[in-house]
């Protein structure tokens, strides 16, 4: 018995030493790091639940029946409808794991009436028996399921963070993360990302693309964490407010801050690009090939797919639409594929219809 808990004292001895050696390499701006309110240890100890269609849908035509606060300012951090996987703990947003969870609506959903989910015991059924879980206790923002896509900025702002959340550390917290100071005491903040595409001390615009969504970090699958928080570090709020029929739980929160009272799309001109071929009518081997999108700041680039089946960059060129002849060989296929990004950072790919070049019989154009 005595080998056995000397062994045992040895195994402890080592584990703590390791622990120590690891937190003492953490980078020193580790904690400097984290986004006001959060605690390192807390946060460092979740991993996200997997992203899976379970909860509402976030399609920018919803209402939260709430009203907007003064001062609403937020539009939805993405384009098209995504679920909602796990919703800000309106309760206790601090990233302790407690027997409940709030929703903004004053839903509760608890150990003792609903369960834990068998999967991920941070998050409760809403009804006894129920496969309706919320994620999850101590949550302080919203996860949507966005699968390696755009990541639009919710207000106009400066960015103040677009790095690794701990530099040097793949693997922790958010992973590569982004925040906007909007100016008015308040952030948002982009977790988990797979890109950044912005840099610190950039401006950027409502709707503009900052980054793709992704999983790093403690991610265990893709999609965005979005939180807002106090920039003097007051805490998270949940941009959705409170419209429970009892006392707001959360102290700090400042109520529904969607531009007009419910989370919408950033009212941005999309691209969608359009490519058509047409042959002269006085020359079957000549083709107006003409492109177009909407979109502010579109910049084209176009190539030309011929019989071989390569992609060759053929022309291109800014505004909303251009066009070009393209002369090709009798006998030959051809078709046009057209990339167009806007100065929001947004994008669109589409091709023409297959246009072929007559054969020439002593001139005349033959099948």
């Amino acid at each position: 018995m005595s080998i056995l808990v000397s062994k045992a004292m040895r195994v402890v001895v080592l584990l703590v030493t390791l622990g120590a050696l690891l937190l003492s390499a953490l980078p020193a701006q580790a904690h400097s790091a984290l986004p006001p309110g959060h605690q390192p240890v807390k946060y460092s100890r979740w991993a996200y639940p997997s992203q899976v269609a379970y909860g509402p849908i976030e399609n920018g035509q919803g209402s939260t029946g709430i009203g907007p606060a003064a001062g609403a300012f937020l539009t939805l951090p993405f384009m098209g409808p995504h679920y909602i996987t796990s919703v800000f703990d309106h309760c206790y947003p601090d990233y302790n794991q407690r027997d409940h969870l709030c929703r903004y609506d004053g839903t509760v959903a608890s150990a003792k009436v609903g369960g834990p989910d068998p999967s991920f015991d941070a998050g409760f059924a809403q009804t006894p028996g129920g496969h309706d879980y919320l994620y999850y206790s101590g949550h302080d923002g919203y996860d949507y399921g966005l699968y390696y896509e755009p990541v639009a900025a919710a207000a106009p702002g400066r960015v103040t963070v677009a790095n690794w959340l701990v530099p040097g550390c793949h693997t922790c917290l958010s992973g590569q993360t982004i925040e906007i100071d909007h100016g008015n005491g308040l952030l948002t903040f982009y977790g988990h990302l797979s890109r950044i595409d912005v840099s610190k001390g950039q401006y950027v615009s409502r709707g503009q693309v900052i980054g793709l969504s992704g999983m790093t970090g403690t991610a265990t699958g893709p999609h965005l964490h979005f939180g807002v928080y106090h920039t003097n570090g007051g805490g998270p709020v949940d941009p959705y407010g409170w419209g429970g029929s009892y006392a707001d739980p959360w102290s700090k929160d400042v109520g529904d801050l969607w531009v007009g009272g419910s989370p919408r799309y950033a009212g941005i001109a999309m691209p969608h690009v359009s490519v058509t071929a047409v042959p002269h009518d006085d020359n079957p081997a000549v083709f107006d090939v003409s492109w177009s999108s909407p979109g502010d700041g579109a910049r084209f680039t176009v190539f030309a797919v011929g019989p071989d089946g390569n992609r060759r960059l053929w022309s291109g060129g800014a505004g909303n639409n251009g066009g070009q002849t393209f002369a090709g060989k009798p006998g030959e296929a051809y078709w046009f594929w057209a990339t167009v990004t806007t100065n929001l950072g947004w994008w669109d790919g589409g091709g023409s219809d297959v246009v072929r070049v007559p054969h020439l019989n002593h001139g005349a154009a033959t099948t």
